[in-house]
């Protein structure tokens, strides 16, 4: 029974291991960093910050369009503006591939990492295709969860630990939390692939709700889909498997005893894993509260709300209503025919200079990598004048595409974006 006993702690301390090194560590190490780049609060970020994401980042796939001598670099990374993933171990990868992505361009294709806490790889890409077929951006899926998901990693840490000193039966019980671990990750990621192929707005081309590929390989459009797990499913699997043994072997162990009087030894360990605990989780508080992520999540849910339907009378059509319906649709299928070219024609631009990771994610998709046009008008060459008119003009017409992109940009982005347009004639 001894044996059983004690082996029972040594599986929990490895599931704990795994658990703190995968997910704990780096989830609320880099906790707020992503969120202070984006302000422009740089110099916030703590020192600590930088080696511990270099640390993780090794071996990981990062964006093909980050160049060599910044890879694995975070400050560098930071200063010229490239995309940058959480370094928690990913733990579904959906990639995609199509004609119109060379492979001399991307090799990969388009891989997307999902993460407890965010994402990683080639999301900007993902969310141009996104952009184009109606789809709210990536990181809008699991918003809650994601802001939600380093806090739970904590007091998961603390059940194990607590498992492993107290022989509490009440404690035991709540191991079933992280046995079921990889089953809880697959049904929340598998109701927000629901979500997003429901959840479709006005997009440059039309496609019907679907059910995105949770598992294998599909087709969406054009594209063809590739879903499967990493190497963070399968740190979760160890620790259900972990967690599960040792169960087995405590429960059998402590059979038919009541539960043991915990020793003083074993309350002082108890103390400090909890105070541990706790700071941690105030610290991802004040953190929170400092980047005002209350506001930001809020503003990335507006921006896909459903509009209100206006309630119409439907007439059957006349012959010639419904020639005319007719002819209408075969003029949207060329229109959308050209949008594709011009989705084709603008997929693997590395561009020919930098551009701020606003623009990226707001403008290009549209308009170019650097305003050069693709299924939006040339910006390359505007003046800061015309820029603002423009803006004008669509806000008061309200036009769909650019509303849903402007409404979750503040005025000092707007400007900013539209100060950096203004110079791309002279670069």
């Amino acid at each position: 029974m001894k044996v059983a006993y004690w082996l029972s702690k040594i599986l929990t301390g490895l599931a704990l291991i795994v658990l703190m090194y995968g997910f704990v560590v780096p989830s609320v190490g880099f906790h707020g960093t992503l969120e202070r780049i984006k302000d422009g609060k740089v110099g916030d970020i703590p020192a600590y910050v930088y080696p511990l994401w270099n640390f993780y980042q090794k071996d990981r796939y990062i964006s093909i369009n980050t160049p060599q001598k910044v890879r694995g670099d975070l400050k560098k990374m930071i200063e010229i503006s490239e995309e940058i993933g959480v370094p928690s171990m990913p733990v579904w990868k959906f990639s995609l591939e199509a004609p119109n992505y060379p492979k001399e361009a991307f090799p990969y294709g388009l891989p997307v990492f999902i993460h407890f806490d965010g994402l990683s790889g080639e999301v900007h890409e993902m969310n141009t295709i996104n952009h184009y077929v109606g789809m709210a951006h990536m990181e809008r899926g699991g918003i809650y969860e994601r802001a939600l998901a380093p806090y739970a990693l904590i007091m998961l840490a603390l059940l194990l630990a607590l498992f492993m000193i107290y022989d509490y039966k009440w404690i035991d019980f709540l191991m079933a939390i992280p046995v079921l671990l990889p089953f809880l990750f697959m049904g929340i990621y598998g109701y927000w692939l629901y979500w997003f192929g429901h959840t479709l707005q006005n997009g440059a081309i039309t496609i019907k709700p679907f059910m995105p590929i949770l598992l294998g390989d599909g087709k969406v459009a054009q594209f063809t889909t590739h879903a499967y797990p990493v190497i963070g499913f399968w740190a979760l699997a160890s620790i259900s498997a972990l967690s599960l043994a040792a169960w087995i072997f405590k429960v059998k162990a402590c059979k038919n005893q009541v539960d043991r009087k915990a020793t003083l030894l074993r309350h002082v360990l108890a103390a400090f894993v909890v105070i541990a605990s706790l700071s941690a989780g105030l610290y991802m508080l004040i953190t929170d509260i400092n980047v005002n992520i209350l506001a930001k999540i809020s503003a990335i849910v507006g921006t896909t709300k459903q509009k209100p339907v206006t309630e119409v009378i439907v007439q059957t059509p006349s012959v010639n209503t419904q020639e005319a319906i007719e002819k209408e649709r075969e003029a949207e299928q060329k229109k959308q025919a050209l949008k594709v070219k011009a989705l084709e024609d603008r997929a693997g631009s590395l561009g020919k200079f930098k551009v701020s990771q606003l623009y990226k994610s707001n403008c290009a998709p549209c308009h170019g990598v650097n305003g050069e046009g693709a299924m939006g008008t040339k910006l390359l060459g505007l003046k800061q004048d015309a820029m603002v008119q423009k803006l004008l003009d669509y806000k008061q017409q309200q036009e769909e595409m650019h509303i849903a992109v402007l409404d979750h940009m503040s005025k000092e982005e707007i400007q900013s974006v539209i100060d950096e347009i203004s110079r791309f004639e002279d670069r």
